[in-house]
């Protein structure tokens, strides 16, 4: 499958990316920028989610970057200040989402993520003057 307007992608710790074959991945032409997760929450261990991506993605066309201090849902939006309390009241064992799991905001990381994402585009999307 393919949508010739899309000339790059993105994927932010992509779950369940096992899903893909190797040798569809493989076939993948456009530049892609790999986003993971360096800490695993369990039920999605980096190496079978975004490593797994980046290691059958073009080398030439692809970039894996991993954030040692971050959890899955660290790049998700923010969580208000009580939702960890209203989730474990509504769904207990949930409040994992609101979970970053470094030392650093989630701020802070949906900043890092932003300079990797804003960086990536400029270099991979040629601008038609």
């Amino acid at each position: 499958m393919e949508d010739t307007r899309l000339k790059a992608f993105v994927s932010l710790d992509l779950g369940i990316a096992r899903g893909f074959s190797p040798e569809s991945l493989a076939t993948v032409q456009m530049p892609a920028l790999v986003i993971g997760a360096g800490i695993d929450i369990g039920g999605l261990p980096p190496k079978l989610e975004s490593r797994y991506l980046a290691e059958h993605l073009p080398k030439s066309s692809s970039t894996h970057v991993e954030i040692p201090d971050a959890m899955h849902f660290a790049f998700v939006g923010l969580c208000k200040p009580d939702a960890v309390a209203f989730i474990e009241k509504v769904e207990p064992g949930n409040g994992v989402i609101c979970k970053d799991g470094g030392t650093r905001s989630r701020e802070e990381v949906h900043r890092e993520i932003s300079f990797l994402v804003i960086g990536f585009l400029v270099r991979s999307i040629p601008v038609k003057p």
